[in-house]
Parts: C-alpha cells; structure tokens; sequence
C-alpha cells in the first residue's frame, strides 16, 4: 500500500506531526511539503492532509494542494489533522478550514494540538508572546500548547482500517 502524507508548515511543527503519523503507518510511505506534492496522486492509495492554523487560517499550499487534487482526493482513503491550540470539539472550526466535500469523505478529521517554537518566530510574534507572559491574567489561563501524539495514532487506525 502507498501511503502519502501532504503538510503545510510555518515553524515545523507540522511537519514534526506528519513524521510522527508515519511511524503508526506501515507501506511504503511518502511525507512531502504541499508546496513540493507530486502532480498526481493516483500511485498512491491513501492520502492524508496536515497543515497548520495562523490566525484562524489554514496554509494556502495546502488549500490549494486540496482545490488542484479535489477530485483525485474524492477516490483515495483520505485523513486530516490541523496543528493548531483549538481543542478537538470546537464547533464549527474544522469547517472554516476545508471545503465540506472533503471533510466529508475524510474518514477522519482531527486536531493534533502544536508548539510553540519561539525560536523560529519572526520578531512581531516572539514580542507579542513575550508582552503577553507578562500579563498576570494570561499566564493563570495560558497552557503552553504540545503535540497530542494520541490522535495521531488514532488518526493512523481509523484511515487504514
């Protein structure tokens, strides 16, 4: 079985995850950046799409990786995971990242947590973050975000099943 695991990445937490989905999944498989995605997928039996959340939007390598394969994707086993702090669960927010034809037959569809890599944040974000540990009120409701390893093995069981 040929296994494809297609991310967007800003800082490489996504790319963390997706090698971390390739551990739970046996078969040949391939992890590619969206940007680097071979032109066609139909050597492939399984699909599954990462990307990440920055202010409440998805990567456009990979919006646009799912609109230029919409109809290749429709005829493979396909699994999503975001990165992003928005708990699984959240209403409505998984929605406003993919078209509803894909979530639909993606056999699962999951939010993994994240990172925060302060290291390899451009100036304007390390400052933001670094005001706002300041703030008394943010740091009582702040938990500092990780990677739940757990719904990625859970997303690996349910799309090969």
């Amino acid at each position: 079985m040929k296994v494809l695991i297609v991310y967007g990445t800003k800082y490489g937490c996504t790319k963390k995850c997706a090698e971390i989905l390739k551990s739970y999944l046996t078969g040949e498989v391939t992890v590619i950046s969206a940007k680097a995605a071979p032109a066609s997928l139909k050597s492939y039996d399984v699909v599954f799409i990462g990307g990440s959340v920055y202010m409440g939007k998805m990567r456009k390598e990979v919006i646009r990786f799912c609109s230029k394969n919409k109809i290749e994707l429709m005829n493979k086993r396909l699994g999503i995971f975001v990165c992003c702090y928005t708990p699984n669960g959240t209403e409505g927010f998984i929605e406003t990242l993919f078209s509803q034809e894909i979530l639909s037959h993606a056999s699962y569809v999951t939010c993994v947590g994240g990172e925060m890599n302060y290291e390899k944040m451009n100036v304007i974000y390390r400052k933001m973050f670094q005001a706002l540990n300041k703030i008394d009120d943010f740091k009582k409701g702040f938990i500092e975000p990780q990677i739940h390893i757990e719904e990625l093995q859970i997303l690996a069981e349910k799309v090969m099943k």
